[in-house]
């Protein structure tokens, strides 16, 4: 059950050691507005009415335990390896002794403490506590705790202590569940001092516990009780609880640090947890009929009647006083809290303890009450991360103060309403119960309305932020990455298809996702298509595909601006997400949107790609036949040459073809002539780029299968092709291999030659740049690799083409007529 939130105050933050506080340890000891913190090799002195730190006090090694004598203000170090050590100060405040070394920093003065304040030097000891002017030092010893009783006022001239004046010692005996902790000591016993009340004497220490008169006999023995002999119970960390008294029985008149023999005595058990034991502690658990808060008033007057025993494990053993009527006696009762249990105090009726996850607070059973559960409900105050907690002895009318000290170094101070504490909530009226609950719910229907649209907010957010964070990841793949090595790429291929009724040219592209993440909603593929005057666009949206996966989508070529196709096409991919995907599942209100609608959208170039005609064609069997013409007598010719003899004789206007150029461009029903145009390419840049050493392939073959390989199947080495064009145009390609003579200045050139036949100029002409461009790609890649070409006699060419340049412009020119006077 969850509490309400104390009030929490932080008061300091100390060093940790590496590790933190988990690891090292740590204890905190409040006395009269000051509180000692020891942590790791240090001890701090804070002042909680300054709110300052006073002292910090060095040591040569870790400090395992500190304990405070109240009636001296006496602080006692426990330093692991090494022993005790003292620390004394004068009405001032200054150390009756003088430290190794001092410094000052920020304000503060910083002791190095030395071996002269060691007042018992003995590396065995591992825990210790001082009450009625006796140091009781524990160790272990071969399997042995050995338990040793120091005179403090019987110390030399240098505050050394003289040999023990008790020693016990107790078997161990660890459980399987004790056994490694045990073999680590890396948990360390637990005192407590405890003794007879009396009514005529006050306790003057806070820290001294009074046991009520029939527990302490019933339990103690009545001989102890005689004596008024202060018992110490000890806690280990194998499970066992002893005790044994400070006083021996045969000198009752005698005081107990006075005429002792050493001697080594067995410990009589109390009880075994068989778990370590991590907390002892007596208190009041009895609240009688008037009593409203009797911890708060006259709290030096009050007997405790219940006596704890609290495991790292979870149990909790309570030991009260049975009902007198029945001959009186003690009883045992075992109860269970949630583990681990950290560290633990005890307030009134209410034990605090702490956990890895929280603190939490339950009620001390009454004595005499017949509890069918085990199980102690709890109260929550949902404080994590707890290692060491303490009461303050001077709390305010009606609360509770603790402090705490987390596993980061942090000092708190906490304080509890009396409203809030349970105790007072478990004394409730039925009626008032009832009201309390119904407010509760209510309180709670009220957060949880107020809750539920802000937890679906923060879970869109986080859910559009995780999405971000997968675009921006996305983005960083796709721009750091170029070429076949691009995480997000697309392959594209013209493809022929009927739509109504109609053959029409689509292209397909294959969108790969090569990333670690899915393309969600909000990707949208988008494609441009560019021709010599004209372009489109498309966009496709991509839903989730995932890595290594690949989805397809189909798009005409044909641009809006042009009915026709016009070739080449260049194709350029763009990888888009819209932002504001984001705000849809993060914000309802639009005007909230973090993306402004001018810049809502991250775009990722891809790939670009030029489809040519020659990707295009669509190809028929070679029938042999020649292509029909109105002209029978007319040979193939070459198309610039035809243009030239067919505007010869005729008058050229502009804007008004001639007849043969409106042949050329007719529909392919007006043949008027078959032209033709050739492209030479020297053999040894296509043997370096397409011959393989293990094929028997001709060169021509090869050739064609380069330049058509979408559309001729490779079970094929045709020689001419013939086909039409996505236009409807007939056309003819063939290869053959020829020698150029008026090239190379040395020897004809082996060379192969493809031929472009067409009646259709257009076409012819589309045909021609795709070859030529094709080729140009090939002989570039050729250069780049090392090919070696032949040598060319470039003034040859250059003759020729003022030859052919010479020719066009005789052709173009008027004819000149003569005429003679009579």
């Amino acid at each position: 059950m969850a509490c309400a939130m104390p009030s929490v105050q932080y008061l300091a933050g100390f060093h940790c050691p590496a590790g933190g506080l988990a690891a090292h340890g740590a204890q905190l000891i409040p006395w009269k507005g000051n509180v000692y913190v020891s942590i790791g090799k240090s001890v701090y002195e804070y002042s909680m009415e300054k709110k300052c730190m006073l002292a910090v006090y060095e040591f040569a090694t870790e400090i395992w335990c500190i304990e405070l004598d109240t009636k001296t203000q006496q602080l006692y170090i426990l330093c692991g390896q090494s022993g005790i050590y003292l620390l004394q100060w004068d009405e001032k405040g200054r150390l009756l002794k003088e430290p190794m070394s001092a410094t000052s920093t920020g304000g503060v003065n910083i002791f190095f403490i030395g071996v002269e304040f060691c007042c018992l030097l003995d590396p065995s000891i591992c825990y210790f506590t001082v009450c009625h002017e006796v140091l009781v030092a524990v160790s272990m010893n071969q399997n042995k705790w050995e338990i040793r009783l120091f005179n403090i006022r019987s110390s030399d001239h240098k505050g050394n202590y003289p040999s023990a004046i008790r020693e016990m010692e107790i078997s161990v005996k660890p459980t399987p569940g004790c056994r490694d902790i045990c073999k680590g000591n890396s948990l360390p016993p637990v005192l407590l001092c405890v003794s007879l009340w009396k009514k005529e004497e006050l306790a003057v220490d806070f820290h001294e516990f009074t046991i009520e008169p029939s527990l302490f006999t019933f339990l103690f023995g009545i001989d102890l009780a005689m004596v008024n002999s202060p018992v110490v119970i000890c806690g280990f960390p194998d499970g066992q609880v002893v005790f044994f008294p400070l006083k021996t029985v045969p000198s009752p008149k005698s005081d107990f640090t006075d005429n002792q023999t050493k001697s080594s005595t067995r410990l009589p058990l109390l009880y075994n947890l068989e778990q370590p034991v991590v907390f002892l502690g007596a208190t009041k658990a009895q609240i009688s009929d008037g009593e409203n808060n009797p911890w708060t008033n006259s709290s030096n007057k009050l007997f405790c009647d219940c006596i704890l025993l609290l495991g790292q494990g979870g149990l909790m053993v309570t030991i009260t006083a049975g009902n007198k009527a029945e001959g009186g006696t003690y009883e045992f009762r075992e109860y269970h809290l949630k583990a681990p249990v950290k560290s633990a105090f005890c307030s009134g009726p209410n034990l605090y303890y702490s956990t890895c996850s929280d603190i939490q607070c339950v009620v001390i059973p009454q004595p005499g009450a017949d509890l069918q559960n085990r199980i102690l409900s709890y109260s929550s105050y949902n404080i994590p991360m707890i290692r060491a907690m303490s009461p303050i002895s001077c709390c305010s009318e009606g609360d509770k103060e603790f402090l705490a000290l987390s596993d980061k170094g942090k000092l708190m101070l906490f304080i509890l309403k009396q409203s809030e504490d349970t105790a007072q909530r478990a004394r409730l009226s039925c009626s008032q119960a009832g009201q309390r609950i119904k407010e509760l719910l209510s309180q709670i229907a009220s957060v949880s309305e107020r809750a539920s649209p802000l937890k679906s907010l923060i879970e869109q957010r986080n859910h559009s932020l995780l999405n971000l964070n997968k675009v921006v990841a996305i983005s960083q793949a796709v721009l750091t990455s170029r070429g076949a090595n691009m995480p997000v790429r697309c392959k594209v291929k013209p493809l022929w298809t009927r739509r109504l009724q109609q053959d029409c040219l689509v292209a397909s592209c294959i969108l790969e996702n090569k990333t670690d993440f899915i393309l969600e909603s909000g990707w949208n593929l988008c494609i441009h298509l560019s021709t010599e005057g004209s372009g489109t666009s498309y966009s496709f949206s991509v839903m989730n595909l995932q890595p290594e996966e690949n989805m397809e989508f189909i798009f005409p070529l044909v641009t809006e601006e042009s009915e026709h196709l016009e070739f080449p096409i260049k194709i350029t991919f763009a990888l888009v997400y819209s932002l504001q995907e984001l705000d849809k599942s993060s914000f309802q209100d639009p005007q909230s949107s973090l993306f402004s609608h001018t810049q809502s959208s991250i775009c990722l170039p891809l790939q670009e790609h030029i489809i040519d005609i020659l990707q295009c064609l669509r190809l028929k069997p070679h029938t042999g036949q020649p292509f029909p013409t109105t002209f029978h007598c007319m040979s193939p010719l070459d198309p610039v040459e035809a243009f030239l003899r067919s505007s010869g004789g005729a008058e050229c206007k502009p804007g008004q073809p001639s007849a043969i150029s409106k042949a050329i461009c007719n529909a392919e029903s007006n043949y008027a002539v078959t032209l033709v145009a050739s492209v030479r390419v020297a053999s040894v840049i296509l043997h370096r780029a397409l011959k393989k050493e293990d094929s028997d392939t001709s060169l021509c073959s090869l050739l064609f299968h380069w330049l058509l390989s979408a559309e001729l199947p490779l079970s094929q080495n045709p020689v001419e092709v013939h086909g039409m064009t996505p236009n409807g145009r007939e056309f003819r390609l063939r290869v053959g291999e020829v020698s150029a003579y008026d090239l190379s200045p040395a020897n004809p050139i082996p060379a192969t030659e493809v031929q472009i036949i067409s009646p259709h100029l257009d076409a012819l002409a589309c045909l021609h740049l795709a070859v030529i461009r094709r080729l140009q790609i090939l002989a570039e890649k050729c250069n780049q690799d090392g090919c070696i070409s032949p040598e060319i006699n470039l003034d040859s060419i250059q003759k020729q083409v003022i030859a052919r340049e010479l020719l066009h412009s005789l052709r173009q020119m008027p004819a000149f007529h003569t005429s003679s006077s009579p």
